[in-house]
């Protein structure tokens, strides 16, 4: 139905929901000893007990676009330096793009999505305290307050064959 800065506004059947979409970055569970396994997956498993709302969990898992990927590395790199500086900038450009070429690399992106009746007198900031949760763990948790990036999202989930 709209997309604001907040929420997605959507009909199902005769009840009209906010979704609510928050992206979360993940941690490499396996970089990390036994013990600390253990913990992080009993601090899921309490952040999951904690959830007594509607949810899914929407993994988008975009192929690269090659020429956008070494377009951005060129941007993050200062070139201001010497010249020799600038020949190893090049070669290792080259060397990426090579690469690349040769293998698929995939961008994957994790969202959980809450969704309430309108008609709910739901707290965000309680929603919020639930989620953030997962920052105990080691994730990177943020709302997307933003009607572009929410309209992306949407755009992506339908568009299976997007390149980003």
């Amino acid at each position: 139905m709209d997309i604001t800065d907040k929420y997605i506004l959507l009909k199902d059947n005769e009840n009209i929901k906010k979704v609510y979409v928050y992206e979360i970055e993940p941690i490499t569970f396996l970089n990390f000893s036994i013990e600390t396994q253990s913990n992080i997956l009993n601090l899921y498993s309490e952040f999951l007990h904690e959830l007594n709302f509607n949810f899914q969990i929407y993994i988008s898992n975009k192929k690269i676009n090659i020429e956008n990927y070494i377009k951005t590395i060129q941007n993050s790199i200062d070139t201001d330096g010497d010249k020799s500086y600038k020949e190893l900038v090049e070669k290792y450009l080259v060397s990426i793009e090579e690469q690349l070429k040769e293998e698929s690399v995939y961008k994957t992106r994790y969202y959980i999505i809450v969704s309430f009746n309108r008609e709910d007198s739901i707290d965000i900031s309680e929603l919020d305290s639930v989620i953030y949760k997962l920052e105990n763990i080691g994730c990177i948790v943020k709302r997307v307050k933003n009607k572009m990036c929410l309209k992306r999202i949407l755009f992506e989930s339908i568009n299976k064959e997007v390149v980003i």
